[in-house]
Formats: structure tokens, C-alpha cells, sequence
């Protein structure tokens, strides 16, 4: 029967969510246990790529799993699985064609940046050694971005996709009342390649006064480019995919 399965990773040891030859990834970790734990080959089909260093607040997979196990399937799991990777349920949905990648309607992502070096913080929070950033700027650009509708240009290979349209639905940039810490959240049907991770780097250029907010908007709206030196992305570590809704499933995200 089908089923979905809520769940949560830091990925900071994986290379990205996605089985790959001679590499660690998330799939394969969970796929493997959950072979074993079935005592046959189960494939499971994630709600979305994540790449190397990324992780997940919260995930779905969706994979056919016997209904009469006597045992709990979830407690069974998450013993097997590392500490990286939590188990929250295993969720029977009656039509075998639901999909966890194809049929979600909305996904979050959040950024976790932080401007004092902060070791507790090194696996799930991005260090910037920036300081007196305009914020009043940046979120300037955060208004910029709620209304665009394609990103061409601030994805990574957009010429694999159809089209580079996204519909945002909510989009933010908040501060800490201390200055040293930032939070970049957004809500969309779709992301591209490295979308928010280009977002993000942009934002910092910005506040850094390095990009001007009249530059941000003309590449944007003109479809162009982000040339050198404004291609690099931030890095993956405080990136969250934090939250996935189906038209027939919804969870509040734990933690």
C-alpha cells in the first residue's frame, strides 16, 4: 500500500538528498535501512532534490509498504537510522498514485545566517564575516523578489527547465533584536537550482553595499545574468527545505 513518510535530516555528511554511486546521500541511507527493515528491496521517491550540505526541517517520500507489519515501523526505523535522520510517521494514503514529489502545491525554505562566529552554530547556520549590513536595503530587495515572477536569473542552469516562473506566496527577512543574526524565509509551487542559495548571496551583496538595489532589479527583471563578481551562491548550511503541502496531507513541522 502506499504511504508517506514525514521526516527530517541535517545534511551536513550527505552529499545532497539523491542515491549516487560511491557517495552518501540521504535516499540511499534511509532506502538501504528501510530494505532491511522490510526484509525486501523498497525505493522510495522523495518530495524534492536537496543538494550536498542541505537539510530538511521537514520531507516527505512517498513508498509502497506493507500494511500488517507487527511491529512499529517507526520506532523500528529510527533505531536503524543515524542521528542525522528522523522518522515522525509512516502515513497510509489510500490512492496508489499519489506522489510526494509531483503533487505538492506549496514548499518553504528557510536560511539561517548568523554575524559573530558562533561554534554551536557551524552545522546549521551560515557564518557571514560581514558587518554594518544595510538591512534596510536588503529587505527592500526581499519586496523586489515577492514581486517577481520568473528567475532566470537567479538560477543555476536554467536552461533545463520549461520555464523559470515561480509563484511566491510569502517572502521575508527578519533580524534578530541583537543585530547578529538573520532569518530569509520564502514560500513558493516550485524553486529552480540553487534558487535560494543565489537569493541569498545577492542579499548579502546588497547589504554589503557591493550590489546597488536599481542593479538587482534591472538583471532581474531583464532576465539576465548575475555576472562575476555577483555569481557565487552562499553556502549550503543554513539552508532548510522547512515545510511541503499536499491538496490531501498537511503537517505541522516538529521541532
Amino acid at each position: 500500500m502506499r504511504h508517506f513518510i514525514h521526516l527530517a535530516y541535517q545534511g551536513t555528511k550527505y552529499r545532497g538528498w539523491q542515491r549516487q554511486a560511491n557517495e552518501r546521500s540521504v535516499q540511499a541511507t534511509i532506502e538501504d535501512l528501510l530494505s532491511k527493515m522490510l526484509k525486501t528491496k523498497t525505493i522510495i521517491h522523495g518530495c524534492g532534490r536537496t543538494d550536498a550540505g542541505v537539510n530538511a526541517s521537514q520531507y516527505f517520500v512517498h513508498a509502497d509498504i506493507p500494511e500488517d507489519l507487527d511491529y512499529d515501523p517507526v520506532e523500528r526505523l529510527n533505531h536503524m537510522l543515524p542521528d542525522d535522520i528522523a522518522i515522525y510517521e509512516i502515513i497510509p494514503i489510500h490512492n496508489p498514485h499519489c506522489n510526494a514529489q509531483t503533487d505538492a502545491i506549496a514548499r518553504s525554505y528557510e536560511y539561517y545566517m548568523h554575524f559573530r562566529k558562533i561554534p554551536q552554530l557551524k552545522d546549521t547556520s551560515t557564518y557571514f564575516k560581514v558587518s554594518n549590513l544595510d538591512v534596510e536595503a536588503m529587505q527592500s530587495a526581499v519586496i523586489i523578489l515577492q514581486n517577481t515572477k520568473d528567475f532566470r536569473s537567479l538560477c543555476k542552469g536554467p536552461d533545463i527547465y520549461k520555464h523559470t516562473r515561480c509563484n511566491v506566496q510569502s517572502v521575508s527577512l527578519e533580524e534578530t533584536h541583537d543585530g547578529h543574526r538573520m532569518l530569509f524565509s520564502i514560500t513558493a509551487n516550485r524553486f529552480l537550482r540553487a534558487m535560494i542559495r543565489n537569493i541569498v548571496a545577492r542579499l548579502i551583496n546588497i547589504g554589503k553595499g557591493e550590489l546597488s538595489l536599481n542593479e538587482f532589479t534591472e538583471v532581474i527583471r531583464n532576465q539576465k545574468e548575475f555576472e562575476f563578481p555577483f555569481h557565487k551562491q552562499a553556502p549550503p548550511t543554513g539552508l532548510y527545505l522547512s515545510k511541503i503541502i499536499y491538496p490531501y496531507l498537511e503537517r505541522d513541522v516538529i521541532g
